[in-house]
């Protein structure tokens, strides 16, 4: 009498259906996974500018002098420094704090300072300003309107008020801005 044994490997044809089911599988969640980063990085750009301010406004207010938040030209860097003819040519810090003079680089989002009534800002020595905080909390400029862009996805708009310096997210502005 002849023994059965039991087998002791996968067929061809099980492997190719499990590949098979794998790969459909994998057809159906990688184009959704995008979904999951949504605008994190439009985010972190916004939050950076965001506390930057709040950061320049505490400095002002204890030194007695304005601090300037401003966005390089090629838009991948903030830049936050007490106001003066010699702004942007300190050597800044890498990460946000406590430190007098800041420079942040964006991560792969590109930010665009404009007008509140949808103008491009004007720039000097490769900085554009975003804001100069005063000691009394005020702001210099009237207004701006931060635009993060990352590729094809929806821009991200901070609203900054030139009265009290304070900034928020805001929705497209009217449309004014493309």
């Amino acid at each position: 009498m002849k023994r059965h044994r039991p087998r002791r490997g996968y067929t061809l044809f099980e492997l190719v259906v499990v590949l098979a089911l794998l790969l459909l599988l994998a057809a159906v969640v990688l184009p959704g996974i995008g979904v999951f980063e949504g605008d994190t990085r439009q985010r972190a750009g916004a939050d950076a500018v965001r506390a930057e301010l709040a950061q320049a406004r505490a400095r002002a207010r204890d030194e007695s002098k304005p601090y300037r938040v401003a966005i390089s030209e090629d838009g991948r860097r903030l830049r936050r420094e007490a106001d003066g003819p010699d702004f942007g040519s300190a050597a800044g810090e890498p990460g946000s704090g406590s430190a007098a003079c800041v420079d942040l680089e964006f991560e792969r989002v590109t930010a665009e300072v404009q007008t509140l009534d949808g103008g491009a800002a004007s720039g000097e020595s490769g900085w554009i300003t975003v804001a100069t905080v005063l000691p009394d909390g005020s702001c210099r400029e009237d207004g701006a309107l931060v635009v993060f862009k990352d590729g094809n996805k929806t821009p991200l708009y901070v609203q900054v008020r030139g009265l009290t310096g304070s900034s928020r997210v805001v929705p497209n502005p009217n449309g004014t801005v493309k």
